[in-house]
């Protein structure tokens, strides 16, 4: 697979940033409500007011894993990259070795010392002992990826599954009456129907007609939602293979420990370098995206 066949697009960041930006635009809004139904009932209305939904308190969670999201993702490439240098720089030096020495040299007679990675000031578990623990080393850095990248895509999971209470929390609030006296206007309608209490949204109405914004702004934040919905299941995708295989990644070099001389290491490890250098590539393709 191509990373690039996904095809993030512009179009597609800029609909994860609206989406953002109306989550962090609901309880403002809801608010504007309240200050609405008030002053419907000032001017002689009865009293209307929304039922409580909990799922209108998700809305600034949401919005905190969408705009920390970006930072997440670049701090899980740095962390691949590094990985992916400890890898590459053990096989280049499992190769030097093997010009040193033979392609049928033992492992377990290679010093595991003469390894870069043997210096390493941090451990997973345990300083290593002989060149498997340092292979072992490997895999268990790669897992701790697995898991950063695991952990990214539970965020996506959240937020894709909580869009849709979210959206109807906002389509039932927009609908609901502006009183209890009165059929019409809906709260839409009834929110355009003063300055004070119009949502504040990016959209170029047509009309000032309170009618027409009204349909208007609840036209397009149902777009957004149909959107958002596609990017996020886009990136599921993206982010599910990404973490399938990283955890290639670490399976091989489980199997490169098993491995009895030089050449036969040089082997698994030559497979093992390029998958992972395929896992980075696809970090970078996604935060590079998100960068935007």
């Amino acid at each position: 697979m191509n990373s690039q066949d996904y095809g993030f697009t512009s179009a597609q960041r800029r609909i994860l940033n609206r989406y953002s930006t109306f989550l962090g635009s609901l309880y403002p809004t809801f608010d504007r409500i309240s200050l609405m139904l008030e002053l419907r009932r000032k001017n002689g209305h009865q009293l209307a007011s929304l039922p409580k939904d909990s799922r209108l308190v998700n809305a600034p969670f949401n919005e905190r894993y969408l705009k920390t999201f970006w930072g997440r993702t670049r701090e899980t490439l740095l962390l691949g990259e590094a990985f992916f240098s400890d890898l590459d720089i053990f096989t280049r030096e499992c190769l030097e070795m093997t010009g040193k020495t033979s392609r049928d040299e033992p492992i377990d007679q290679v010093d595991f010392r003469q390894f870069s990675l043997s210096r390493s000031p941090t451990w997973m578990l345990f300083p290593p002992t002989k060149v498997p623990d340092l292979i072992h080393e490997l895999a268990l850095r790669f897992d701790e990826l697995r898991i950063a990248v695991g952990e990214l895509k539970f965020t996506l999971g959240e937020v894709y599954v909580e869009s849709f209470g979210l959206r109807s929390v906002f389509t039932t609030a927009m609908e609901y009456r502006s009183c209890n006296c009165h059929a019409t206007p809906k709260v839409a309608q009834a929110l355009f129907g003063e300055p004070v209490t119009t949502p504040v949204w990016d959209f170029n109405y047509s009309s000032r007609d309170p009618s027409v914004s009204a349909e208007e702004y609840k036209a397009d934040i149902a777009a957004l939602f149909t959107g958002f919905v596609a990017v996020i299941a886009q990136m599921q995708l993206f982010i599910e293979e990404l973490y399938r295989r990283i955890h290639g990644v670490f399976i091989e070099l489980l199997r490169a420990k098993t491995a009895a001389r030089l050449g036969e290491l040089n082997f698994k490890l030559a497979g093992t370098l390029e998958g992972a250098g395929e896992c980075v590539k696809m970090m970078n393709h996604l935060e590079l995206w998100l960068r935007e």
